[in-house]
């Protein structure tokens, strides 16, 4: 459970397993909710992204492996009913100490997630990080959240840090509720 209550010592996986559930509401708030325009002069693909994520795009910002689907996965991280043996991190090609590390420094930033889009935020189109390819990306700094357009956008990938190589300026960020027709001004 996400719960601990004992006054043992909690070990690594009980403390990623308690960001993944704290990220999880917040993943709500900020994605689940509402919907995103985005625009900058710098786009060269398109002019605007819609960013819209569901349920199923969140265990992508974890790293981990579960053999639940991963609307599964999310909703019971939302309610707090995911296990510690509910997730591994058995990757292909990748030893779990590995795989364990970068679990680490994406669920850190999970319950952190209404800071992406602050004044501070820079974005970069046709992002690439390694073996990860995304549309565009974006930054306030501490980390990074990468979006994949299908035609909408939904987050891909969570990295901790600011990765952007050619950060730009965001010209408009604006939202909506999901359900809505009309964004607003968000953060500029």
């Amino acid at each position: 459970m996400c719960g601990i209550m004992s006054k043992r010592k909690i070990t690594s996986k009980e403390k990623i397993l308690k960001s993944i559930c704290l990220g999880a509401r917040k993943y709500k708030k900020v994605f689940l909710n509402y919907e995103y325009q985005i625009t900058s002069k710098s786009f060269s693909l398109q002019k605007i992204y819609i960013i819209s994520a569901t349920k199923s795009n969140y265990l992508h910002l974890t790293g981990v492996h579960t053999k639940l689907s991963a609307i599964e996965f999310y909703e019971r991280a939302y309610k707090k009913t995911l296990t510690i043996q509910d997730f591994d991190y058995n990757k292909k090609g990748q030893s779990a100490k590995i795989v364990m590390g970068s679990v680490k420094c994406k669920v850190k930033f999970l319950p952190h997630l209404e800071k992406i889009f602050s004044k501070t935020t820079v974005v970069e189109e046709k992002f690439v990080k390694g073996q990860i390819s995304c549309t565009f990306a974006v930054s306030e700094n501490s980390f990074t959240l990468g979006f994949i357009a299908v035609p909408v956008c939904r987050p891909k990938t969570l990295l901790k840090g600011n990765k952007l190589k050619n950060p730009s300026q965001i010209d408009s960020l604006k939202r909506r509720k999901k359900g809505t027709t009309v964004f607003k001004d968000f953060l500029k």
